[in-house]
């Protein structure tokens, strides 16, 4: 039944050069028309340039669909047909294929105008009414090949880069985790030092700065990886559980301390503050942001933390005192590869505000900056739980 639909495959194939040539692709046209003479008159404007399979109902091109790939480059469908209507396949096919993946040309005698806006809200590309010139046929057949072949290609540009994603992802990880333990080896032998009883003269400086060292390195390699694992549709991937924000700010702003005794950390914390989060995604974000506090602050001054809930949200507030940043810079903060002015060390690669809005993001919230005279305050919205509202 199908054979006798759909006849006798294509009317005409290109070859390309001599014998010796490279066969090029050729795009394929289906000519969907229940009128012989049609089929026959579009066929022979399209042979020679395209593969074209004529077909004379519906029903036998959609049974061809159905089958599978190949799908045809360009569908020329006849408006007015006995079993089903181009309207009406057109309507079918764009349930599952768009107008990208599947370009097709509408030929009827409907008038021009209502014939046009039914043609295109059923899904079709383009549209034009009967008897059409061979070469007006064949230059909207051109047209639309050229969408199709340009899809092909950002769909292929597309899997190449996801392959590469994955392999610089994979990469990243094996990386990361061959060099954590030669850090971690330097790290545990250099606490080990500073804490022995008998010391050589001046050693204890050039402890502080090795532990210093691996600790900008372990930063680096944490950003880097969680760079390679933000997707572009997904954003960073976080694991919701229920979580005390207030817990996770104190445990921040001790071990800041910890680290940087000189500075005045202030912490003004209204109420206990739980919610829908990823835990160890919100320390990173309130240690970054103390860190940066700290990086971007003269030595000894005051850094105010303050974490303030609702039924709604959390709102984390961490001012420092130090240099306004200029305006053109202040747009471009939460970019990667970004860096702020006058930091004391460069122990990053620019990724660490870019993660954290990241992280933000993820929890559907909101990060912003105000700096003026000199003073910088980081504010971060978060949604207690997103799914209530």
């Amino acid at each position: 039944m199908r054979k006798a639909a759909a006849e006798a495959g294509p009317i005409s194939t290109i070859t390309h050069g001599g014998s010796n040539s490279v066969r090029e692709p050729v795009a394929s046209v289906w000519i969907v028309d229940d009128s012989s003479v049609q089929r026959a008159s579009s066929a022979r404007a399209l042979a020679g340039t395209y593969e074209v399979s004529t077909y004379e109902g519906g029903a036998a091109v959609l049974e061809s669909l159905a089958a599978g790939p190949p799908l045809p480059d360009v569908l020329v469908l006849d408006w007015h047909m006995p079993d089903l209507t181009g309207i009406e396949i057109c309507k079918y096919i764009r349930l599952t294929k768009d107008r990208v993946q599947l370009p097709i040309l509408m030929l009827t005698g409907v008038g021009a105008d209502d014939g046009a806006i039914e043609a295109l809200s059923a899904g079709a590309n383009d549209f034009v009414t009967v008897p059409v010139s061979p070469p007006e046929l064949a230059a909207r057949i051109s047209v639309l090949v050229q969408v199709a072949s340009l899809h092909a290609r950002l769909a292929e540009a597309e899997r190449q880069l996801r392959v590469e994603a994955d392999f610089r992802e994979r990469f990243m990880g094996m990386l990361a985790h061959d060099l954590r333990q030669p850090l971690n080896a330097i790290f545990m032998t250099s606490q080990t030092l500073s804490s022995a009883v008998a010391l050589p003269p001046n050693s204890a400086p050039l402890i502080e700065v090795q532990l210093r060292s691996v600790r900008r390195m372990k930063r680096m390699i944490d950003e880097l990886l969680d760079f390679t694992r933000i997707r572009p549709e997904t954003g960073m991937p976080i694991e919701r559980a229920r979580t005390d924000l207030a817990a996770i700010v104190r445990s921040c702003v001790s071990e800041v301390l910890l680290n940087h005794p000189e500075q005045q950390l202030e912490l003004d914390i209204e109420s206990s503050c739980e919610g829908n989060w990823d835990a160890d995604r919100l320390a990173q974000v309130c240690s970054n942001l103390l860190n940066n506090a700290v990086e971007h602050s003269p030595s000894g001054s005051r850094i105010a933390v303050e974490l303030r809930s609702n039924s709604g949200q959390a709102e984390l507030r961490v001012t420092n005192h130090g240099v306004t940043i200029p305006s053109g810079i202040v747009s471009t903060l939460f970019q990667a590869y970004r860096r702020g002015p006058g930091k004391r060390d460069r122990d990053g690669v620019g990724l660490g505000l870019y993660i954290v809005d990241q992280i933000v993001r993820a929890h559907e919230g909101s990060i912003s900056v105000q700096t003026e005279a000199g003073i910088t305050q980081f504010v971060v919205f978060l949604p207690r739980d997103p799914r209530a509202h």
